[in-house]
């Protein structure tokens, strides 16, 4: 028993001491919880080590089981649903340029004049002087006074 005891006490200091590994502990637990005679010293240490072990057994019996690795099954879903995302978007542009009207040159031509579409060259040059005129006005430069007045020079 002082054998046993003296390898006891050298348990302890190495768990004081942060050193002792998970079997050495268990040792320790399994000595408290079965010894019945033990000096005042290492009686008071009893209640420690005993609320030690069962909350070693505690943790041990509550831990959860660990899952299977899960299957990629939505992979090829997700490939499908991205090519066919890919698909309809390319559809979509090809639909939309065979719809709208083509000048000429090849080049596309549409204005919207007070809410009216218009795709005819004439109609749109006429409205674009038409409004260049109305911003000249008497003739002033409005935009360069304002500058100046922004800016003080």
């Amino acid at each position: 028993m002082t054998d046993n005891i003296l390898k006891i006490r050298t348990l302890l200091d190495r768990f004081f001491d942060g050193e002792t590994t998970v079997s050495e502990e268990q040792e320790l637990y399994a000595f408290f919880r079965e010894t019945v005679d033990l000096p005042d010293d290492l009686a008071s240490l009893r209640p420690m080590f005993v609320a030690y072990d069962a909350a070693q057994s505690v943790a041990l019996s509550t831990q959860p089981a660990k899952r299977p690795a899960p299957r990629r099954r939505w992979l090829p879903w997700a490939v499908a649903a991205a090519v066919t995302v890919l698909l309809m978007g390319g559809a979509m542009l090809l639909f939309n340029r065979s719809q709208q009207p083509v000048s000429d040159e090849g080049e596309e031509l549409i204005a919207y004049i007070y809410g009216q579409r218009t795709t005819d060259p004439a109609v749109v040059l006429a409205e674009m002087n038409a409004t260049m005129i109305a911003m000249q006005g008497d003739g002033s430069d409005v935009v360069e006074e304002q500058l100046k007045a922004m800016f003080e020079y």
